[in-house]
């Protein structure tokens, strides 16, 4: 055995009876997990365990039993529940958690089976977690929808795998983590991190959704933490408010087109005394303060 294979030395105490086979059902293509079904005293149960290549190494021995700490320390409707850390034969160290008959979210956004309705449902059960998570003093780093399970027996939210989560009370795998396409610029750059960083993915989140609620992701994945918004609270009562979602972006163009017309008008009843209206117009900085003036107060309709 090379150096890193002495933590394989540190086995659970817990060893599983062999009720059943462990038949793999998921290997993470780019990352150092794979999931097994187990067949437990009648009920079924995952294990996820360490990709061959990654077993006994302590790096990865170690992100492992800190995705189980963490997990096991949880108890929410909106969380695979984590029932053990084990050790299966020809496996090496598990987590031993729930399993959830459902779909993923990222299923779901594929095959296009999201209503309005639906993804309202699914965010306000997300905020609730993530509500409890971050009072827990912990961030998930890694929201996205793959990560994000739906039960076919109720449509509740799950929210699965917590190998790049993080908690104050950790002093190690502090490094930058999560999916690109869904972490924020701080997460990303390696910056100081908090609860806003989940804030920014699940605003990705609910972009792949639906149109509907443009203005809460645009607040939500401000690259200024910030001007995100303060809580996932506040996240949920905008969602509870009626948006222009996609007919949006039309008002804003017809308002900010009935101004520009007007201001064209004027310039050009006006433009042998008065060219500085003329160059006011065409202003590229000007039509910038024009857009966010009409974005904001459509906003602002919007939420009363």
């Amino acid at each position: 055995m090379t150096e890193d294979s002495a933590f394989f030395s540190d086995k659970p105490d817990t060893i599983i009876p062999a009720a059943s086979e462990p038949v793999l059902i998921h290997r993470s293509e780019g990352g150092w997990s794979e999931l097994y079904r187990i067949d437990k005293n009648g009920r079924f149960r995952v294990l996820k365990a360490l990709k061959a290549e990654y077993r006994g190494v302590l790096r990865y021995e170690t992100l492992l039993r800190k995705e189980f700490e963490i997990g096991y320390s949880l108890s929410h409707t909106g969380i695979c529940e984590v029932y053990a850390y084990v050790y299966v034969h020809n496996i090496g160290n598990c987590i031993e958690m729930e399993w959830i008959d459902g779909v993923s979210l990222s299923d779901m956004i594929e095959k296009n089976r999201i209503s309005a309705e639906q993804t309202k449902n699914i965010v306000l059960q997300l905020c609730d977690t993530l509500k409890y998570l971050h009072a827990k003093q912990v961030i998930h780093r890694d929201l996205k929808p793959s990560n994000v399970m739906i039960t076919h027996n109720g449509g509740h939210v799950k929210l699965i795998d917590f190998g790049l989560s993080d908690s104050d009370s950790y002093t190690v795998n502090k490094a930058p983590a999560g999916t690109h396409s869904f972490a924020s610029p701080e997460l990303l750059s390696g910056s100081a991190v908090d609860y806003r960083t989940d804030i920014y993915s699940l605003g990705k989140l609910i972009s792949l959704m639906s149109p509907d609620y443009s203005a809460v992701v645009r607040k939500c994945t401000r690259r200024n933490p910030d001007e995100r918004f303060r809580s996932v609270d506040e996240v949920r009562e905008s969602m509870k408010k009626r948006r222009f979602g996609f007919l949006l972006p039309v008002v804003i163009f017809a308002v900010v087109a009935i101004i520009a017309v007007t201001y064209m008008a004027y310039g050009r009843d006006h433009a042998v005394t008065d060219s500085a209206v003329d160059t006011e117009v065409f202003d590229p900085a000007a039509i910038d303060e024009l857009f966010q003036q009409a974005t904001d107060l459509i906003e602002l309709r919007s939420d009363q």
